[in-house]
């Protein structure tokens, strides 16, 4: 009963259609744009002078940002331009009109949690000394946040528009709650990962041989492999100053407690971190973003769509248990444990039913 709608459903779907595409093409760039800006001073000013690991945060979110804003703009165009189809009641234009708000609830949530992260959150006592508290009148939620409660609206007007049963809307939309919401986390992990892969110390310091291609500190698969990874994220930009390899440095853990390690070692030993950190962040990347844009797919029942939407949670659920066994954060425990469930649920079979069409029978089957 999801193909079957109402004219007052597909009445209230083109008008949802209309107003989020013109929300989408002119004002939610503009929102997404200075809740970036602010995000970035808050990084360059406040955080980086103290905590260099930090320092990466400008181009991912630069990057991350302005990728948000142009699918969010094209994403308001499409909208526009189905609106009628969706009136009609064309299942293919629905199912654009999901997957594009699909987008830009994920889109709000990956532009908001940098906000919480980057300007509203306390460093002042952190493992690094010297950062200060955010300041007094800082603003909890930024308009980004709109973008998420405005693509949440369509997402579910979208999703729910149909004769189907009150038993049947509800299971759909647990699951593709679900998915949103995974999507959303892996894809705030896969910035965590990328943080810290990209991260080189070498970049801080005066080194005039750092451009050269045979420096492996200069080089992200290489370089950790001369650091400890987990202490460079307790150590000041002072302290990475005057790094000498073999020699001690205390450092503060996240727990508070102080330990002598050698940050900078004299001698390359492989780090598990290096490959943790390129699958959980840039991998991670990817499994977002096929969630995000095989939702349409899926919501139309198709098979393909159904198998790449489990390959990427199932690679998600793994890349992030990785990085929660090598670097033992809470973090990556959480986003491991939400892709896991995810998975489980889409393969239930009261689940699955809404996620892709029953298989024939296999030949030579009995």
């Amino acid at each position: 009963m999801y193909t079957k709608t109402t004219k007052n459903q597909r009445t209230i779907a083109a008008a949802v259609a209309v107003i989020v595409g013109l929300y989408l093409l002119l004002i939610a760039p503009t929102q997404a744009m200075t809740t970036l800006k602010l995000a970035l001073h808050a990084v360059m000013e406040r955080l980086i002078p103290f905590d260099p690991d930090f320092y990466t945060a400008v181009p991912i979110l630069g990057t991350t940002f302005d990728i948000w804003i142009i699918l969010l703009t094209f994403g308001g165009s499409l909208l526009l331009v189905l609106a009628y189809r969706i009136y009609k009641g064309n299942l293919n234009a629905r199912a654009a009109g999901l997957g594009i708000t699909a987008i830009a609830s994920v889109a709000g949530m990956t532009m908001f949690i940098p906000w919480m992260v980057l300007i509203v959150s306390d460093y002042s006592n952190g493992p690094v000394p010297g950062i200060l508290p955010p300041p007094a009148d800082v603003n909890v939620m930024p308009s980004v946040i709109w973008i998420m409660v405005i693509g949440l609206i369509g997402y579910f007007v979208f999703l729910l528009s149909d004769k189907d049963t009150i038993k049947n809307k509800i299971f759909k939309s647990i699951v593709y709650t679900g998915i949103g919401i995974v999507a959303g986390m892996v894809f705030m992990n896969a910035q965590h990962g990328v943080r810290y892969f990209e991260f080189i110390p070498e970049y801080l310091t005066d080194n005039p041989t750092l451009q050269r291609y045979d420096n492996p500190l200069g080089n992200p698969h290489t370089n950790l492999d001369y650091y400890d990874a987990l202490a460079l994220t307790t150590i000041s930009q002072e302290q990475v100053n005057h790094l000498k390899a073999g020699e001690k440095v205390a450092i503060v853990r996240k727990d508070h407690t102080v330990d002598n390690v050698v940050v900078k070692k004299t001698k390359p030993e492989y780090n598990p971190n290096t490959l943790s950190l390129f699958l959980g962040g840039y991998g991670n990347y990817i499994a977002s973003y096929l969630m995000v844009f095989l939702i349409p797919f899926v919501f139309l029942r198709k098979r393909w769509a159904y198998n790449a939407m489990l390959m990427a949670v199932l690679f998600s659920a793994v890349a992030t248990y990785w990085n929660a066994i090598i670097r033992g954060s809470f973090e990556w425990v959480i986003g491991g444990t939400l892709s896991l469930g995810l998975l489980v649920f889409m393969l239930l079979p009261i689940f699955k039913q809404f996620l892709t069409e029953p298989y024939p029978e296999e030949e030579g089957e009995e």
